[in-house]
């Protein structure tokens, strides 16, 4: 019954009803009357009745059924309306979705570009500073979208010497005077943010500042680097967002900045200091594997690892000079074709699909054409993945068709990859992966560079990357030979200390500018005498004749002591000497003296200093901290800090700041950031103390140097009592 339709239903008890009533209902009245007037009478009422009480059912059941039709609506109506959300919420992620491809896309043809670029660069190091710097700009432009205008300019005399420019009117620039003190954050490590181009624009003269602000478009953002040198600031790149723009800079655009910082810096120290070619080849070389540890979390470390391992490999199989530089050269490149590879890949925790691992395998492939301009490097990196036994990748060449040096790397690279930690394995054991290398030697691995590897790692006892860096630096030297004497006699002339040559006999031959100032002397006035006679007082007679035998024994001497000027004033300095052969047989003696007076007079002053510093912060008023930045760990507490949080010194020194300040570390992040956007001197935490308080307080915090460590000296001001 409950499994036939409703219309049939009402006809079976209609039927049943109908018939039932005309049977029954007639035999019945016949039965109980007999007058026909009577029945025809009764029959009008039985009549009116069946009509009535037929009625009332059929109200029922429609009743019953309509009301079951206008529940299944309403529940129709809300599945509609789960329906259209859940369609919604399903719409809503598919956009993320889509965003996330789509940035994971941009991500990707960043990286094809900044290999373009670097490459590019590479080739244009024979430009001069302000070609170079122009390329620079505009290759960094290109890469990051975010940024709509830029500029780039150096420092010299302490003034901004603008360069170039995008968007921004280059001319106008060029012809105005900023000196370095009105630059924001400058000196500072990293990258910083401004609204306000990079420069204290308020600060400046009025002149200048009208110039300005007619050159430049108006911005919401600018984020800034300083390009160094020895900690020396000799210029800045600076990207700015557009006032109009609804972009903004984000982490990874600060990675690219601080790698084309790198560059910049390597650039010049390869220009104005360091003439060979191979020094900046490896800077850039190795700014493209500090962008692919950036991309690729498990590669960090591992392109030096292999190219170390397989210099020394290369050694140890007697190979040439050239070859063995070869080895290091294609061991730091040889896996710069994974920036191509997408990042959730690379990654990825899990096993890969077929199609994930088929595109890994084309990165040997990528890292070749990225290198095609090294005929050398090219075939190198290519064949790096083959197999001895043919079943490796990407041509299955197999035994002695393998390049000897990408046999090499082959080795070096899975040994490498054995005792790293990866995503889907833990690393491996010494033992287990000498074990593996012995194992496949003859299959997977060259027998030849197999065992030249396992003598290295078995038979002798190496600090790798020491004495990797030792035969680097030779052999780099042997293949990249300069006019050594014209070395040397630009940085005697141009060196900021005072450098004398001495004979074989300790007599004075030459000496630079800054020596002749440093000691009040005309040169013609001791060139030719004995050092002895001209600058050393005669209690130091002693030291200087132990110096000497140093000397003569080929030992380096480095010493602070003190020598007479001219006038017969005593001088502090510091002492560097060594021997030098420049010319054949003939031995020289350098001498270096550096002025150490103002250190000596800093250290007098360092008791007056320590003296005012602790009249400053030993004080009940004012809660003062000092905290290691590094560590988070609080260092000092004056006795403000002792009253206001409850604890003792001794337990407050014990403790980290992250104990005190309840902010998580996402809010951290977010007050530190808004903080340097606002270029605000101060932060707005939340501290607790030992009474369960939490209080509200402004730190101001700044940079104190407490010998050759800086620590952070912080102010605290309650702003209110939150809650307890």
């Amino acid at each position: 019954m409950h499994k036939l339709k409703e219309e049939i239903k009402v006809i079976l008890i209609y039927l049943i009803i109908g018939l039932s009533w005309i049977y029954f209902s007639d035999k019945i009245l016949l039965l109980f009357v007999a007058d026909s007037s009577q029945v025809n009478q009764l029959q009008t009422y039985k009549g009116i009745f069946y009509v009535i009480s037929t009625a009332l059912i059929f109200y029922f059941l429609f009743k019953k059924y309509l009301d079951n039709l206008r529940s299944q609506k309403i529940k129709l109506k809300d599945n509609n309306f789960k329906l259209k959300k859940y369609n919604q919420e399903i719409k809503t992620v598919n956009q993320e979705l889509d965003q996330s491809l789509n940035r994971l896309e941009e991500l990707n043809q960043r990286f094809i570009k900044m290999i373009n670029s670097v490459s590019s660069l590479n080739e244009k190091t024979k430009l001069d500073e302000e070609d170079f710097l122009s390329d620079l700009l505009l290759n960094l432009i290109e890469i990051v979208p975010e940024a709509d205008y830029g500029k780039i300019y150096l420092i010299e005399d302490q003034q901004c010497k603008f360069i170039d420019s995008v968007g921004h009117q280059i001319e106008i620039l060029k012809d105005i005077q900023i000196s370095d003190q009105y630059l924001l954050d400058f000196n500072s490590d990293g990258v910083n943010f401004s609204r306000d181009f990079s420069i204290a624009v308020d600060q400046l003269p009025e002149a200048e500042k009208v110039k300005f602000m007619q050159a430049v478009k108006k911005v919401k953002e600018s984020m800034f680097v300083d390009i160094k040198i020895k900690n020396k600031v000799v210029g800045r790149i600076s990207l700015d967002v557009a006032a109009e723009s609804d972009k903004t800079f984000n982490e990874g655009t600060v990675n690219i900045l601080e790698s084309f910082s790198t560059l910049a810096s390597s650039f010049f120290a390869y220009k104005r200091f360091d003439k060979l070619q191979g020094k900046f080849t490896k800077e850039l070389i190795s700014s493209i594997i500090k962008i692919l540890e950036m991309y690729d979390v498990y590669t960090k470390g591992h392109s030096e690892n292999v190219a170390n391992l397989s210099l020394l490999i290369a050694e140890e199989l007697g190979l040439s000079e050239e070859k063995a530089l070869d080895s290091y050269w294609a061991g730091m490149v040889h896996d710069i074709g994974k920036l191509l590879v997408p990042v959730q890949i690379l990654n990825k925790k899990s096993k890969l699909e077929d199609y994930e691992y088929e595109l890994i395998k084309k990165h040997p492939g990528w890292s070749s054409k990225a290198l095609s301009n090294s005929e050398t490097l090219e075939h190198i990196v290519l064949y790096h993945h083959e197999r001895w036994d043919g079943r490796g990748y990407p041509e299955g060449l197999k035994a002695d068709q393998i390049p000897l040096v990408s046999q090499i790397i082959a080795v070096a690279d899975a040994w490498d990859a054995m005792t790293s930690d990866r995503s889907y394995r833990n690393s491996l054991s010494k033992e287990e992966a000498l074990k593996e290398i012995r194992e496949n030697k003859g299959t997977q691995f060259s027998p030849r560079a197999a065992e030249a590897f396992l003598r290295v790692m078995e038979t002798k006892e190496l600090d790798i990357k020491s004495d990797v860096r030792a035969k680097f630096e030779a052999l780099e030297s042997e293949e990249f030979k300069l006019d050594k004497s014209q070395y040397f006699e630009s940085l005697f002339k141009k060196s900021n200390e005072g450098i004398v040559i001495l004979d074989q006999n300790f007599k004075i031959k030459k000496v630079n500018e800054y020596f002749v100032k440093l000691f009040g002397f005309k040169e013609s006035e001791i060139l030719g005498r004995k050092i002895r006679d001209v600058l050393i007082p005669a209690e130091k007679l002693d030291e200087v004749q132990t110096n000497i035998n140093h000397l003569i024994a080929k030992q380096e001497v480095n010493a602070q002591t003190y020598r007479k000027k001219k006038d017969g004033k005593r001088i502090d300095v510091e002492v560097q000497a060594f021997s030098l052969n420049l010319k054949g047989d003939e031995v020289e003696y350098y001498v270096i003296y550096r002025d150490i007076s103002e250190l000596e007079a800093a250290k007098s002053k360092y008791e007056n200093y320590k003296g005012r510093y602790e009249a400053l912060f030993e004080n009940e008023s004012t809660v003062m901290l000092i905290i290691d930045p590094d560590s988070g760990k609080i260092i000092d507490a004056n006795p403000a800090a002792v009253n206001f949080y409850g604890w003792s010194k001794e337990r407050l020194k014990s403790m980290k700041i992250s104990e005190i300040n309840v902010l998580t570390e996402k809010e951290l992040k977010e007050e530190m950031k808004s903080a340097r956007r606002k270029n605000k001197k101060h932060f707005n935490f939340i501290h607790q103390t030992k009474r369960g308080e939490l209080m509200e307080v402004e730190v101001y915090s700044q940079p104190i140097n407490f010998g050759s460590k800086d620590f952070l000296y912080s102010i605290v001001h309650e702003k209110k009592k939150v809650r307890v």
